[in-house]
Protein backbone atom coordinates (compact mmCIF):
# COMPACT_ATOMS: atom_id res chain seq x y z
CA UNK A 1 0.00 0.00 0.00
CA UNK A 2 1.63 3.64 -0.99
CA UNK A 3 0.57 6.91 -0.63
CA UNK A 4 -0.20 9.06 -3.99
CA UNK A 5 -1.18 12.11 -4.43
CA UNK A 6 -2.71 13.54 -8.10
CA UNK A 7 -4.76 15.86 -10.24
CA UNK A 8 -7.21 15.47 -12.26
CA UNK A 9 -10.30 17.16 -13.92
CA UNK A 10 -13.64 16.32 -13.20
CA UNK A 11 -16.62 16.79 -16.19
CA UNK A 12 -16.72 20.39 -15.93
CA UNK A 13 -13.22 20.59 -16.92
CA UNK A 14 -12.41 21.81 -12.86
CA UNK A 15 -9.11 20.93 -11.55
CA UNK A 16 -9.77 18.61 -8.67
CA UNK A 17 -6.10 17.78 -6.29
CA UNK A 18 -6.14 15.47 -3.52
CA UNK A 19 -4.24 12.63 -1.97
CA UNK A 20 -4.89 8.68 -1.37
CA UNK A 21 -3.55 5.44 -0.65
CA UNK A 22 -3.46 2.58 -3.06
CA UNK A 23 -1.84 -0.72 -4.00
CA UNK A 24 -0.61 1.05 -7.11
CA UNK A 25 -0.58 3.92 -9.90
CA UNK A 26 -2.64 1.55 -11.88
CA UNK A 27 -5.55 1.12 -9.34
CA UNK A 28 -5.68 4.79 -8.51
CA UNK A 29 -6.14 5.78 -11.84
CA UNK A 30 -8.83 2.90 -11.76
CA UNK A 31 -10.73 4.19 -9.03
CA UNK A 32 -10.62 7.73 -10.20
CA UNK A 33 -12.31 7.18 -12.99
CA UNK A 34 -14.77 5.38 -11.76
CA UNK A 35 -15.49 8.84 -9.94
CA UNK A 36 -15.36 10.59 -13.66
CA UNK A 37 -12.20 12.24 -13.19
CA UNK A 38 -9.61 12.01 -15.80
CA UNK A 39 -6.25 11.94 -13.86
CA UNK A 40 -3.82 14.68 -15.29
CA UNK A 41 -0.50 13.17 -12.88
CA UNK A 42 0.26 10.92 -9.87
CA UNK A 43 2.94 11.13 -7.92
CA UNK A 44 3.95 8.84 -5.18
CA UNK A 45 4.53 10.43 -1.63
CA UNK A 46 7.31 9.41 0.25
CA UNK A 47 6.46 7.99 3.08
CA UNK A 48 8.02 10.09 6.18
CA UNK A 49 6.88 13.11 4.68
CA UNK A 50 3.61 11.79 4.21
CA UNK A 51 3.51 10.94 8.27
CA UNK A 52 4.85 14.27 9.27
CA UNK A 53 2.91 15.75 7.11
CA UNK A 54 -0.10 14.07 8.94
CA UNK A 55 1.15 14.64 12.36
CA UNK A 56 1.69 18.96 11.36
CA UNK A 57 -1.92 19.14 10.29
CA UNK A 58 -3.40 17.01 12.51
CA UNK A 59 -5.80 18.60 15.18
CA UNK A 60 -8.05 17.28 18.02
CA UNK A 61 -11.24 14.86 18.38
CA UNK A 62 -13.79 16.02 20.62
CA UNK A 63 -15.46 12.80 23.10
CA UNK A 64 -18.68 13.08 20.97
CA UNK A 65 -16.32 12.23 17.65
CA UNK A 66 -14.22 9.91 19.70
CA UNK A 67 -17.20 7.83 21.08
CA UNK A 68 -19.09 7.35 17.89
CA UNK A 69 -15.45 6.71 16.02
CA UNK A 70 -15.54 3.83 18.97
CA UNK A 71 -18.84 3.19 18.37
CA UNK A 72 -18.84 2.00 14.78
CA UNK A 73 -15.21 0.04 15.01
CA UNK A 74 -17.26 -1.59 17.68
CA UNK A 75 -19.83 -2.46 15.60
CA UNK A 76 -17.40 -3.01 12.45
CA UNK A 77 -15.57 -5.63 14.34
CA UNK A 78 -18.37 -7.66 16.09
CA UNK A 79 -19.70 -7.82 12.37
CA UNK A 80 -16.84 -9.58 11.23
CA UNK A 81 -15.01 -6.73 9.02
CA UNK A 82 -11.31 -7.04 9.34
CA UNK A 83 -9.26 -4.30 11.80
CA UNK A 84 -7.88 -2.55 8.90
CA UNK A 85 -10.74 -2.62 6.64
CA UNK A 86 -12.78 -1.10 9.58
CA UNK A 87 -10.08 1.91 9.81
CA UNK A 88 -10.45 2.67 6.26
CA UNK A 89 -14.76 2.15 5.97
CA UNK A 90 -14.85 4.82 8.94
CA UNK A 91 -12.27 7.10 7.65
CA UNK A 92 -14.08 7.09 3.70
CA UNK A 93 -17.02 8.19 5.89
CA UNK A 94 -15.45 10.61 8.62
CA UNK A 95 -16.68 14.41 8.12
CA UNK A 96 -13.85 15.50 10.42
CA UNK A 97 -10.61 15.60 8.38
CA UNK A 98 -8.60 14.89 11.75
CA UNK A 99 -10.62 11.58 12.00
CA UNK A 100 -9.59 10.91 8.60
CA UNK A 101 -6.03 11.50 8.85
CA UNK A 102 -6.00 9.46 11.97
CA UNK A 103 -7.63 6.56 10.59
CA UNK A 104 -5.06 6.64 7.28
CA UNK A 105 -2.33 6.65 9.12
CA UNK A 106 -3.85 4.27 11.73
CA UNK A 107 -4.57 1.75 8.82
CA UNK A 108 -0.92 2.55 7.67
CA UNK A 109 0.98 1.77 10.88
CA UNK A 110 -1.43 -1.36 11.36
CA UNK A 111 0.00 -2.98 7.75
CA UNK A 112 3.31 -2.28 8.30
CA UNK A 113 3.05 -4.56 11.58
CA UNK A 114 2.00 -2.35 14.52
CA UNK A 115 -0.92 -3.51 16.48
CA UNK A 116 -4.32 -1.50 16.79
CA UNK A 117 -3.17 -0.21 20.49
CA UNK A 118 0.49 0.39 19.27
CA UNK A 119 -0.61 2.40 16.60
CA UNK A 120 -2.25 4.47 19.60
CA UNK A 121 1.26 5.04 21.24
CA UNK A 122 2.12 7.15 18.29
CA UNK A 123 -0.71 9.87 18.82
CA UNK A 124 0.14 10.48 22.64
CA UNK A 125 -1.67 13.87 21.44
CA UNK A 126 -4.66 12.28 20.52
CA UNK A 127 -5.64 9.21 22.29
CA UNK A 128 -4.92 8.98 26.17
CA UNK A 129 -3.32 6.61 28.21
CA UNK A 130 -7.00 5.72 29.49
CA UNK A 131 -8.07 4.79 25.81
CA UNK A 132 -4.67 2.71 25.13
CA UNK A 133 -4.44 0.73 28.09
CA UNK A 134 -8.34 -0.41 27.77
CA UNK A 135 -7.24 -1.13 24.17
CA UNK A 136 -4.54 -2.83 24.64
CA UNK A 137 -6.37 -5.27 27.31
CA UNK A 138 -8.72 -6.17 24.66
CA UNK A 139 -6.21 -7.13 22.12
CA UNK A 140 -4.78 -9.05 24.84
CA UNK A 141 -7.95 -10.61 26.11
CA UNK A 142 -9.07 -10.79 22.36
CA UNK A 143 -12.68 -8.90 22.85
CA UNK A 144 -11.19 -5.00 21.56
CA UNK A 145 -14.81 -5.20 19.92
CA UNK A 146 -16.29 -5.42 23.33
CA UNK A 147 -13.77 -2.72 24.89
CA UNK A 148 -14.62 -0.32 22.28
CA UNK A 149 -18.22 -0.47 23.18
CA UNK A 150 -17.33 -0.42 26.71
CA UNK A 151 -14.98 2.35 25.95
CA UNK A 152 -18.09 4.58 23.70
CA UNK A 153 -20.63 3.96 26.51
CA UNK A 154 -17.54 5.80 29.06
CA UNK A 155 -17.13 8.26 26.69
CA UNK A 156 -21.04 9.01 26.17
CA UNK A 157 -21.33 9.63 29.92
CA UNK A 158 -18.37 11.85 29.88
CA UNK A 159 -19.93 13.70 26.94
CA UNK A 160 -23.46 13.82 28.54
CA UNK A 161 -21.69 15.13 31.90
CA UNK A 162 -19.94 17.80 30.04
CA UNK A 163 -23.13 18.76 27.93
CA UNK A 164 -24.83 19.43 31.26
CA UNK A 165 -22.46 21.57 32.45
CA UNK A 166 -21.89 23.78 29.52
CA UNK A 167 -25.69 24.09 29.10
CA UNK A 168 -26.03 25.12 32.80
CA UNK A 169 -23.56 27.88 32.78
CA UNK A 170 -24.50 28.95 29.16
CA UNK A 171 -27.80 31.18 30.13
CA UNK A 172 -25.96 33.17 33.05
CA UNK A 173 -22.76 33.90 30.61
CA UNK A 174 -24.95 35.42 27.87
CA UNK A 175 -26.74 37.21 30.41
CA UNK A 176 -23.65 38.74 32.44
CA UNK A 177 -22.00 39.54 28.68
CA UNK A 178 -25.64 41.22 27.58
CA UNK A 179 -24.87 42.95 31.13
CA UNK A 180 -21.32 43.91 30.32
CA UNK A 181 -21.93 45.30 26.34
CA UNK A 182 -25.41 47.21 27.66
CA UNK A 183 -22.63 48.81 30.36
CA UNK A 184 -19.80 49.50 27.96
CA UNK A 185 -22.07 50.71 25.28
CA UNK A 186 -23.83 53.14 28.18
CA UNK A 187 -20.34 54.31 29.50
CA UNK A 188 -18.70 55.27 26.02
CA UNK A 189 -21.43 56.25 23.82
CA UNK A 190 -24.59 57.32 25.98
CA UNK A 191 -22.83 58.85 29.12
CA UNK A 192 -20.48 60.95 27.40
CA UNK A 193 -23.72 62.83 25.37
CA UNK A 194 -25.84 63.71 28.15
CA UNK A 195 -22.48 65.21 29.95
CA UNK A 196 -22.21 66.79 27.01
CA UNK A 197 -26.08 68.19 27.38
CA UNK A 198 -25.67 69.26 30.63
CA UNK A 199 -22.33 71.24 30.27
CA UNK A 200 -24.22 73.32 27.74
CA UNK A 201 -27.28 73.95 29.79
CA UNK A 202 -24.50 74.88 32.85
CA UNK A 203 -26.57 72.98 34.72
CA UNK A 204 -25.48 72.47 38.50
CA UNK A 205 -25.45 68.68 38.69
CA UNK A 206 -26.54 65.64 41.41
CA UNK A 207 -23.00 64.32 43.11
CA UNK A 208 -24.58 60.93 42.11
CA UNK A 209 -24.67 61.66 38.69
CA UNK A 210 -21.46 63.45 38.51
CA UNK A 211 -19.99 59.76 40.00
CA UNK A 212 -21.23 58.24 37.11
CA UNK A 213 -19.65 60.99 35.02
CA UNK A 214 -15.75 60.62 37.02
CA UNK A 215 -16.15 56.63 36.29
CA UNK A 216 -17.32 56.76 32.68
CA UNK A 217 -14.24 59.69 32.14
CA UNK A 218 -12.16 57.00 33.96
CA UNK A 219 -12.71 54.07 31.94
CA UNK A 220 -12.77 56.31 28.36
CA UNK A 221 -9.00 57.81 29.12
CA UNK A 222 -7.37 54.48 30.84
CA UNK A 223 -9.79 51.92 28.26
CA UNK A 224 -6.63 50.59 26.37
CA UNK A 225 -4.41 50.38 29.61
CA UNK A 226 -7.34 48.10 31.21
CA UNK A 227 -7.94 46.38 27.94
CA UNK A 228 -4.19 45.52 27.49
CA UNK A 229 -4.40 44.21 31.71
CA UNK A 230 -7.50 42.34 31.04
CA UNK A 231 -5.39 40.18 28.42
CA UNK A 232 -2.25 40.37 30.37
CA UNK A 233 -4.40 38.90 33.40
CA UNK A 234 -5.92 36.26 31.75
CA UNK A 235 -3.04 35.09 29.38
CA UNK A 236 -0.17 34.84 32.55
CA UNK A 237 -3.26 32.80 34.08
CA UNK A 238 -3.49 30.65 31.58
CA UNK A 239 0.09 30.13 30.22
CA UNK A 240 1.91 30.55 33.50
CA UNK A 241 -0.16 30.01 36.52
CA UNK A 242 -2.57 27.37 35.42
CA UNK A 243 0.24 25.59 33.67
CA UNK A 244 2.18 25.29 36.84
CA UNK A 245 2.02 22.55 39.41
CA UNK A 246 1.97 24.85 42.37
CA UNK A 247 -0.53 27.48 40.67
CA UNK A 248 -3.04 24.66 39.28
CA UNK A 249 -2.68 22.75 42.56
CA UNK A 250 -3.53 26.16 44.34
CA UNK A 251 -6.80 26.95 41.57
CA UNK A 252 -7.79 23.46 42.18
CA UNK A 253 -7.83 23.86 46.09
CA UNK A 254 -9.82 26.88 46.27
CA UNK A 255 -12.20 25.83 43.43
CA UNK A 256 -13.01 22.57 45.64
CA UNK A 257 -13.30 24.66 48.92
CA UNK A 258 -15.58 27.36 47.70
CA UNK A 259 -18.74 27.34 49.27
CA UNK A 260 -21.77 25.83 47.36
CA UNK A 261 -19.68 25.34 43.81
CA UNK A 262 -16.94 23.46 45.70
CA UNK A 263 -19.46 20.72 46.84
CA UNK A 264 -20.66 20.82 42.95
CA UNK A 265 -17.00 20.77 41.68
CA UNK A 266 -16.41 17.87 44.61
CA UNK A 267 -19.41 15.67 42.79
CA UNK A 268 -18.82 16.60 39.38
CA UNK A 269 -14.80 15.24 40.27
CA UNK A 270 -16.29 11.89 42.38
CA UNK A 271 -18.75 10.99 38.79
CA UNK A 272 -15.73 11.38 36.74
CA UNK A 273 -13.63 9.49 38.93
CA UNK A 274 -15.67 6.84 39.85
CA UNK A 275 -16.97 6.14 36.20
CA UNK A 276 -13.24 6.07 34.65
CA UNK A 277 -12.12 3.61 37.75
CA UNK A 278 -15.01 1.31 36.88
CA UNK A 279 -14.53 1.22 33.20
CA UNK A 280 -10.65 0.27 34.06
CA UNK A 281 -11.76 -2.38 36.55
CA UNK A 282 -14.26 -3.70 34.12
CA UNK A 283 -11.18 -4.76 31.64
CA UNK A 284 -9.66 -6.51 34.55
CA UNK A 285 -6.46 -3.66 34.89
CA UNK A 286 -5.63 -3.97 38.61
CA UNK A 287 -6.45 -0.93 40.83
CA UNK A 288 -3.23 0.26 41.51
CA UNK A 289 -2.70 0.57 37.65
CA UNK A 290 -6.04 1.68 37.05
CA UNK A 291 -5.98 4.65 39.45
CA UNK A 292 -2.73 5.81 38.12
CA UNK A 293 -4.20 5.81 34.68
CA UNK A 294 -7.44 7.51 36.59
CA UNK A 295 -4.96 10.14 37.53
CA UNK A 296 -3.49 11.24 34.40
CA UNK A 297 -6.69 12.48 33.12
CA UNK A 298 -8.89 13.35 36.02
CA UNK A 299 -8.63 17.00 35.12
CA UNK A 300 -8.25 18.31 38.91
CA UNK A 301 -4.50 17.91 40.46
CA UNK A 302 -6.03 17.73 44.13
CA UNK A 303 -7.81 14.20 42.95
CA UNK A 304 -4.70 13.62 40.79
CA UNK A 305 -2.49 13.46 43.87
CA UNK A 306 -5.10 11.76 46.01
CA UNK A 307 -5.51 8.68 42.77
CA UNK A 308 -1.71 8.57 42.47
CA UNK A 309 -1.18 8.08 46.64
CA UNK A 310 -4.11 5.80 46.79
CA UNK A 311 -2.17 3.76 44.02
CA UNK A 312 1.02 3.50 46.08
CA UNK A 313 -0.48 2.91 49.69
CA UNK A 314 -2.39 -0.03 47.81
CA UNK A 315 1.09 -1.55 46.22
CA UNK A 316 2.33 -1.20 50.29
CA UNK A 317 -0.54 -3.82 51.37
CA UNK A 318 -3.44 -1.29 51.68
CA UNK A 319 -6.63 -2.63 51.37
CA UNK A 320 -8.68 -0.66 48.96
CA UNK A 321 -11.51 1.43 51.41
CA UNK A 322 -8.25 1.75 53.96
CA UNK A 323 -6.27 3.69 50.62
CA UNK A 324 -9.13 5.76 50.30
CA UNK A 325 -9.68 6.66 53.62
CA UNK A 326 -6.29 7.38 54.25
CA UNK A 327 -5.91 9.83 51.12
CA UNK A 328 -8.63 12.26 52.91
CA UNK A 329 -10.65 13.57 49.75
CA UNK A 330 -13.00 11.03 48.98
CA UNK A 331 -16.61 11.44 49.98
CA UNK A 332 -17.96 8.84 52.38
CA UNK A 333 -19.84 7.01 50.02
CA UNK A 334 -16.84 6.08 47.67
CA UNK A 335 -15.69 4.73 50.71
CA UNK A 336 -18.12 2.46 51.55
CA UNK A 337 -18.73 1.29 47.69
CA UNK A 338 -15.17 0.41 48.17
CA UNK A 339 -15.55 -1.48 50.79
CA UNK A 340 -18.75 -3.50 49.80
CA UNK A 341 -17.26 -3.85 46.43
CA UNK A 342 -13.68 -5.45 47.63
CA UNK A 343 -16.15 -7.83 49.91
CA UNK A 344 -18.35 -8.70 47.58
CA UNK A 345 -15.86 -8.93 44.58
CA UNK A 346 -18.29 -6.41 41.86
CA UNK A 347 -15.89 -3.36 42.65
CA UNK A 348 -16.50 -2.20 38.49
CA UNK A 349 -20.55 -2.20 39.05
CA UNK A 350 -20.33 -0.23 42.03
CA UNK A 351 -18.35 2.05 41.39
CA UNK A 352 -20.66 2.50 38.41
CA UNK A 353 -23.74 2.94 40.06
CA UNK A 354 -21.81 5.31 42.32
CA UNK A 355 -21.14 7.46 39.30
CA UNK A 356 -25.03 7.41 38.14
CA UNK A 357 -25.79 8.36 41.47
CA UNK A 358 -22.93 11.87 41.25
CA UNK A 359 -24.20 12.31 37.88
CA UNK A 360 -27.52 12.40 38.81
CA UNK A 361 -26.60 15.27 42.11
CA UNK A 362 -24.94 16.80 39.87
CA UNK A 363 -27.89 17.14 37.40
CA UNK A 364 -30.44 18.42 40.09
CA UNK A 365 -27.75 20.45 41.52
CA UNK A 366 -27.50 22.28 37.34
CA UNK A 367 -31.29 22.13 37.66
CA UNK A 368 -31.84 23.92 40.97
CA UNK A 369 -29.36 26.32 40.48
CA UNK A 370 -30.00 27.35 36.48
CA UNK A 371 -33.83 27.69 37.89
CA UNK A 372 -31.99 30.60 40.90
CA UNK A 373 -29.86 31.67 38.84
CA UNK A 374 -31.92 33.22 36.20
CA UNK A 375 -34.44 35.49 38.23
CA UNK A 376 -31.23 36.35 40.31
CA UNK A 377 -29.39 37.45 37.69
CA UNK A 378 -31.93 39.51 35.77
CA UNK A 379 -33.29 41.70 39.16
CA UNK A 380 -29.03 42.44 39.98
CA UNK A 381 -28.58 42.80 36.72
CA UNK A 382 -31.51 45.32 36.30
CA UNK A 383 -30.57 46.92 39.40
CA UNK A 384 -27.41 48.05 38.27
CA UNK A 385 -28.45 49.47 34.76
CA UNK A 386 -31.07 51.13 36.61
CA UNK A 387 -28.93 53.03 38.90
CA UNK A 388 -26.92 54.23 35.72
CA UNK A 389 -30.54 55.16 33.80
CA UNK A 390 -31.26 56.97 37.17
CA UNK A 391 -27.92 58.63 37.36
CA UNK A 392 -28.40 60.26 33.75
CA UNK A 393 -31.81 61.59 34.24
CA UNK A 394 -31.80 62.50 37.88
CA UNK A 395 -31.10 66.23 36.73
CA UNK A 396 -33.87 66.14 34.37
CA UNK A 397 -36.07 65.21 37.24
CA UNK A 398 -34.61 67.45 39.38
CA UNK A 399 -34.86 70.80 36.78
CA UNK A 400 -38.51 69.77 35.87
CA UNK A 401 -39.18 70.01 40.22
CA UNK A 402 -37.74 73.17 40.10
CA UNK A 403 -40.01 74.42 36.87
CA UNK A 404 -43.07 72.70 38.27
CA UNK A 405 -42.39 74.56 42.31
CA UNK A 406 -41.35 78.01 40.08
CA UNK A 407 -44.48 78.00 38.62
Amino acid sequence: MAHFRFMAKDDKGKTVRGSEFAMSERELVTRLSRKNLTVVSVKRVQENKFLSQLTKKRGTIGTFDMMVLCRQLSTLLKGGVPLIRGLEVIASEAKNPVIQSTLTEMSHYIKQGDSFSASLKRMPELFSSLFISISEAGEKTGSLDIMLERLAKYLAARDRLNKKMIAAISYPAAVVAFFFFAIAVMTLFLIPKFKSIYSSFGANLPAFTLTIFHISDFLLKNIAFILAAIVVAVVYMKSVVLKSKGGRRFFDRMTLSMPIFGDFVNKASMSKFTRTLATLLEQGIPVPESLDLVAKSAGNSIVEDACARASRLIIDGEKIPDAFRKVGIFPPLVIQMAMIGTESGNLPELFDKTADFYEDEVDLFLSVMSSLIEPVLIVVLGAILAVFIVALYLPIFKMSSAMGSGM
